[in-house]
């Protein structure tokens, strides 16, 4: 997938998602799957976030993109001079000279331009003008209501990972590197793989999750912390510390996707790391058992690779 971001490119004609995207939902990926039916390039074109609470990062969300099958990603940052393009100009200069859309697929509440003074109605009327064809999506709905990044964003607050993964199409995941810890699961003959979650990234409460990973393009299980370790000593980062089942291989600087399918419990501090070392053995029963159910299996078809 190519990935661009800055305003400094010019595409073949293509068909161009336009969007926020924060999540890529289930919502989001209709628009890539009508569009990936016009056999043209597939363009993502989104904007440089700056929030404090996506539910992914950056470096996520593009990798996420391209598992479902977008070529082109494009991250525009809203400078001054983007924030205050008239709809017009908007569309001439980006979708028409820089993207050469020919297919155009937007929500029903898309806005553009100055003010966010253009719409999705305005579009549809440029059509014959520009020679590009609008595709207005209706909103998604799952239990009687939309979805959306906000409703998301609250599920998640909340620790309903399950609800979570039916409006995600996919378990909620957190994405990084294998840092090196202080080896104390080693010691306990549990050795575990660390990752520090994304700045700004959204993240379900404090605790212990049944994990699902993905190592090396395969599917692993296992058990996890997300917190700061409050047994251990010091001052310790926000991060997630992974047990992988019957997992052996040293995966340090490696890049792995750990998601987190089911909530077990709050976290705590322990008073020795003997009685840490037990709740684990409880934890990994309970997270084997959710993680052997059918429903957590059906789950395995929806990560991608």
């Amino acid at each position: 997938m190519r990935r661009i971001r800055s305003l400094d490119f010019e595409l073949e004609p293509s068909a161009v998602c336009i969007g926020k995207f924060d999540g890529i939902h289930r919502g989001h990926r209709l628009l890539i799957q009508a569009a990936k039916k016009t056999k043209l390039p597939v363009v993502m074109f989104t904007f440089e976030s700056t929030r404090q609470n996506g539910i992914y990062s950056q470096a996520e969300k593009e990798d996420l993109a391209e598992k479902t099958g977008v070529d082109i990603f494009v991250s525009v940052p809203v400078t001054e001079a983007f924030r205050h393009m008239a709809p017009v100009e908007f569309v001439e200069q980006v979708l028409v000279q820089r993207c050469h859309a020919k297919e155009i697929f937007i929500g029903t509440d898309f806005c553009f331009g100055h003010n966010r003074s253009g719409n999705a109605r305005m579009l549809k009327e440029w059509e014959s003008t520009y020679s590009f064809h609008v595709h207005i999506l209706e909103k998604l709905s799952l239990g009687g209501s939309e979805v959306s990044s906000t409703r998301i964003r609250s599920q998640l607050e909340k620790g309903e990972m399950g609800e979570v993964a039916s409006l995600l199409g996919m378990p909620y995941f957190i994405q990084g590197e294998v840092v090196s810890g202080r080896h104390l699961g080693r010691t306990m003959e549990i050795p575990t793989a660390n990752l520090i979650p994304a700045p700004g990234k959204i993240l379900p409460p404090k605790g212990v999750y049944a994990i699902m990973l993905t190592v090396d393009g395969k599917i692993r299980k296992g058990v996890g912390n997300l917190g700061v370790k409050p047994t251990v000593s010091g001052n310790n980062p926000m991060g997630l510390e992974v047990w992988i089942f019957d997992f052996h291989e040293d995966i340090y600087g490696k890049k792995i996707r750990a998601h987190l399918v089911s909530y077990l419990r709050p976290e705590r501090k322990f008073d020795s790391m003997d009685q840490l070392k037990e709740q684990i053995s409880q934890d990994t029963i309970r997270a084997k058992e959710i993680l052997s159910q059918p429903e957590a299996e059906s789950l395995l078809l929806s990560l991608p690779d």
